[in-house]
């Protein structure tokens, strides 16, 4: 029997399906048309199972799509009805089958007992239903609050004389740098010059171009510094840009700094901030943010005067909550950020401002994002652009986020990935810097005459098998896949295929399972699969995250949680998961082979130590000192008999990275190979092989460039 027609009640929340809108307590949700989709077809069958058939053929059909787009579809349902896959109120998940709407769901019924949107048929039934008495008034609360922005909208839309030039204009986009050494760039107020970092010989300078003529003048010259944001002030005279020293210290964190226009000495004006910073249009204060990664205070958003002085704290948040980019609107009374977290993800950053004086904060935006990197306020004070990834896409793209009514609007949808932008003063030119990977799964081997380093295919993350195959992540198919490749490079075979992001593949001990992590339900989970890719199914359900390593007797996965980065493991056919060693923020956990020792790197004020950890009663066994205190540790991994511990860092003669092989029995580390000037890719990029005859790099860059955008129409 179909639904078209009828408005349903379920729990505190209230479905118009001739309308095609969800309500909760007379508030409207955001529901994209998928998820509404879905939501009827459950509530269609509610008390009864669905087959997963049935429901991609109705949500896709006329298209080939896999279960797991119809995972994360209910996932997104289960996210907008804030529902527990664990502990279900309203979707329950029948394992391999399908899914249950399990809520009471009661038909609201207009005056002549036929089903319909009647307002007054459902005044009829608020005598006996105080929820439902506020629900209506949030209805036509709703219906009244939409036609006004229904007429502002009109109003704005015919009055295109006051929009940014930038959004009236075709999309039009020229290249300023193409050989991927840009990695900072700003545009003037006036929209003439164009100032960029500039990165050769691991050294950085920073130039400014003119746009008409052309010519490029330096105006920092080269320094083992990495730069970050840079703007110039509303007078066009002077800029402000964030940097640090390179090799990056452990406790270090961007300073803020000054200096003309024109070049000379740069001024420290802000210690110890994050990198991007915003200015206001009048050009006497900053804003700016601190992260201390603690518990109760893991990013705080700042302000102060555009000489450095008078700092003041705005808010904070806790861990892992970030706050990126605050930009002070053009009327200079509030801030725009970014808060978010990403660990698990998940798309769970929003957009929001603050009043700089009373510190009322307010949600621009209901749409969430994966990651928000750059954004810039319009002139007019109506929307902001942003530099944003929305899950699963692949690619930062350009928005338009709009102040009034808060709707997203994606601008771009090419294959540029955009990551900052800088908006002149009327929004006619804009520049953004775009990034693209360029990483490599290259094999090194220990005894010279097996030849040079071989480079086997793009990748993200890497491990060994025990057999001595490589299992490794790749985004080759434009999606993240897990595959495997012999050593020699022959038999690559693609393991995965999903639109969503999957990674650090590790094998069982008889090799003849696979686990890796994937947000192919809308958050990074746990997944195993047989080698050859089939019978793939979800392993935790709970805080997730990524393989470490599986016991020798093959009974527990250990992983590291997504959102406290915490040790943790689950029975490998699944259950529940167990807390393992109680120390979160650390990336590179490695476990010994026989899972009762765990080594990590630690950072202080002045130095780098290496611990290892009995997993049995937590008590340090040992602490190694690194070749270089400055810097941290960069990856780590076992010997297969657990007497030697191999680890990447640079030491004090080159700033290259070094792989090192330290045993265990006090005798010295011994220096393996120099991998050259190339970076490793941030998690799971060094693997050691079983017969330790060689080892395994994910190493090569972010290639960053810089464009010219004319329009975005």
């Amino acid at each position: 029997m179909s639904l078209q027609t009828r408005n349903l009640e379920f729990g505190e929340f209230l479905l118009d399906i001739e309308e095609k809108v969800l309500l909760r307590d007379g508030e409207r949700l955001p529901i994209n048309p998928k998820t509404f989709q879905l939501l009827v077809a459950l509530l269609e069958n509610h008390g009864h199972l669905v087959e997963k058939a049935q429901l991609i053929k109705t949500l896709w059909p006329d298209s080939f799509v896999e279960d797991a787009n119809l995972s994360f579809t209910v996932s997104l349902l289960r996210k907008a009805l804030g529902d527990d896959a664990q502990k279900p109120r309203f979707i329950e998940t029948v394992p391999r089958r399908g899914y249950r709407f399990v809520a009471d769901v009661h038909e609201i019924l207009n005056g002549n007992g036929s089903s319909g949107p009647s307002v007054t048929s459902i005044e009829q039934k608020t005598a006996d239903s105080p929820k439902l008495r506020k629900l209506v008034l949030g209805v036509a609360g709703f219906l009244i609050l939409g036609l006004i922005a229904g007429v502002l909208w009109y109003a704005n839309g015919t009055n295109s004389s006051d929009a940014a030039p930038i959004l009236l204009a075709d999309f039009s986009s020229e290249q300023l740098s193409v050989d991927g050494k840009v990695v900072s760039a700003a545009i003037s107020p006036d929209g003439k010059n164009v100032v960029y970092t500039y990165t050769a010989d691991d050294k950085a300078s920073v130039w400014l171009r003119d746009l008409e003529s052309s010519t490029n003048i330096q105006i920092i010259p080269p320094s083992e510094n990495r730069y970050f944001e840079l703007a110039i002030s509303p007078d066009g005279r002077t800029l402000y840009f964030a940097r640090v020293q390179q090799p990056w210290p452990a406790e270090q964190r961007p300073d803020i700094y000054r200096v003309s226009i024109v070049g000379g000495v740069p001024t420290k004006i802000i210690s110890q901030a994050q990198g991007s910073f915003g200015l206001s249009p009048d050009g006497t204060r900053i804003s700016f943010r601190r992260c201390s990664y603690t518990e109760t205070d893991y990013c705080s958003l700042w302000i102060a005067d555009s000489d450095g002085k008078n700092e003041r704290r705005i808010l904070s948040r806790p861990s892992p909550v970030r706050i990126g980019d605050p930009e002070i609107s053009p009327d200079g009374k509030t801030i725009a950020f970014a808060v978010g977290q990403s660990r698990n993800w998940a798309n769970e950053f929003s957009l929001a401002e603050v009043d700089i004086e009373t510190g009322v904060e307010r949600e621009i935006t209901q749409e969430r994002f994966f990651d928000i990197r750059r954004m810039a306020w319009l002139p007019d004070q109506r929307g902001l652009l942003l530099a944003a990834k929305k899950y699963p896409d692949n690619n930062f793209r350009i928005w338009r986020v709009s102040a009034a009514t808060g709707q997203a609007t994606v601008l771009t949808n090419d294959a540029e990935s955009y990551i900052t932008l800088s908006l002149n003063k009327d929004a006619s030119v804009l520049v953004c810097t775009k990034h693209r990977p360029d990483y490599r799964l290259v094999i090194y081997n220990r005894e010279v005459n097996l030849g040079p380093p071989r480079v086997l295919a793009e990748a993200s993350t890497v491990a060994f098998t025990p057999a001595g195959k490589i299992i490794f992540s790749s985004a080759m198919t434009g999606n993240h896949e897990v595959s495997t490749v012999n050593v020699n490079g022959g038999e690559q075979r693609q393991l995965t295929n999903d639109p969503a992001v999957d990674l650090n593949g590790i094998a069982s001990p008889d090799g003849n399972v696979i686990f890796f992590d994937s947000n192919r339900t809308g958050e990074a989970q746990v997944w195993r699969m047989n080698s050859d890719g089939t019978d793939l199914r979800q392993l935790t359900y709970g805080s997730g995250g990524s393989p470490r390593l599986v016991s020798p007797d093959g009974k527990w996965l250990y992983f590291v949680s997504a959102r406290d980065r915490k040790l943790m493991r689950v029975v490998t056919d699944g259950g529940e998961e167990e807390l393992v060693f109680d120390k979160s923020y650390n990336h590179h956990f490695a476990i010994s082979p026989d899972a009762s020792r765990v080594a990590y790197s630690e950072s202080h004020e002045k130095s780098t130590v290496i611990l290892i950890v009995s997993l049995e009663d937590k008590r340090t066994i040992q602490t190694l000192d690194v070749p270089n205190e400055k810097t941290g540790i960069v990856q780590s991994a076992w010997s297969p008999d657990g007497k030697s511990l191999y680890y990447v860092a640079p030491d004090d003669t080159s700033p290259n990275y070094v792989v090192w092989q330290q045993p265990l029995d006090g005798k010295l580390r011994i220096r393996l190979a120099d991998l050259g000037p190339d970076e490793l890719r941030e998690t799971r990029a060094f693997a050691v092989s079983p017969d330790e005859r060689s080892f395994a790099v994910i190493q090569g860059s972010w290639k960053h460039d810089a464009v010219l955008i004319k329009g975005l129409k």
